[in-house]
């Protein structure tokens, strides 16, 4: 839930470096929740089915299909554990809201950050990584970000509120005091207007731009770039504390990365990037 954040903290412990292991750490994960009940699934935290929440953001969620990557995440979770879930959409800062007072258990697509480490686990499965969609009347000659802002003829178009990464934050600050800051209410909007030529360049996670430029009926321009210097922001599933114990998020943790070691996830990333842009997308802990 959100762009590059420059932090990428651990997780509850390293990865491990082969499947072999990481099934070795589910299976203690698992021997180590010795409070649930007998005949318990100790995936599935008492009180309850799990309440996830998606967010609206295009290729990850999108309200008006009903489908999306997290979705997918979701339903394979979801037969993957054997819990019960109940599935709500709500506004992105909600949802941070929910999982801190203990209103929700989960949620896909978010970014991990030491504020949400005090109430959040997180086990992550792809990457974001925003990018620079320019008009097609953009010149070859303008290759970076240093380049754009030398010409005080091009603006930057901006939905309201809106965060990328301590960089690109930093570049739309100075375009807004430049005047040269194009902002508008909502995500459809600043695709309307892009493709009407109101500005020529904005920032965008290929999650939301592919889906857009689809729905909307809008060309794709013929670039997109990566214009901040950080790698990009590890994403995925995000678990309450007030909800999950550390063994938990452990076995959840593990399940995840069953997904990435076997292929359901770039499986369920290609039907929506395309098998050419998954690969790039997919979380790759360090070694």
């Amino acid at each position: 839930m959100g762009g590059k954040a420059g932090y990428a903290a651990p997780l509850i412990t390293p990865e491990p470096i082969a499947p072999m292991l990481r099934r070795l750490l589910l299976l203690l994960a698992l021997v180590g929740l010795t409070a649930a009940p007998a005949g318990a699934n100790p995936l599935c935290p008492e009180g309850g089915p799990i309440r996830f929440a998606h967010y609206e953001f295009g290729l990850l969620y999108s309200a008006d299909t009903g489908t999306g990557i997290d979705d997918e995440i979701q339903q394979e979770l979801q037969r993957r554990s054997g819990c019960a879930f109940t599935v709500s959409l709500r506004p992105r800062a909600r949802i941070w809201v929910d999982l801190q007072t203990g209103a929700l258990d989960m949620a896909g697509s978010g970014i991990q950050t030491p504020a949400r480490d005090a109430f959040a686990w997180f086990a992550h499965y792809v990457v974001e990584d925003n990018q620079v969609v320019l008009a097609d009347t953009v010149p070859a000659s303008v290759r970076d970000m240093a380049d754009f802002l030398a010409q005080p003829r091009y603006r930057l178009g901006n939905v309201r509120s809106f965060s990328f990464s301590p960089y690109y934050d930093d570049q739309v600050a100075w375009l807004q005091r430049a005047g040269r800051l194009h902002t508008v209410s909502d995500t459809a909007a600043l695709y309307r207007q892009f493709a009407q030529g109101r500005f020529q360049a904005f920032i965008a996670s290929p999650f939301l731009s592919r889906h857009y430029f689809q729905r909307m009926g809008i060309p794709v321009p013929r670039r997109t770039e990566d214009w901040d210097p950080a790698p990009p922001t590890p994403s995925g599933l995000v678990m309450a504390k007030k909800r999950f114990s550390p063994a938990q998020a452990q076995a959840w943790q593990a399940l995840v990365q069953g997904m990435l070691d076997d292929g359901t996830v770039l499986r369920i990333v290609g039907r929506y990037l395309g098998p050419k842009d998954a690969p790039a997308a997919l979380y790759r802990p360090a070694r």
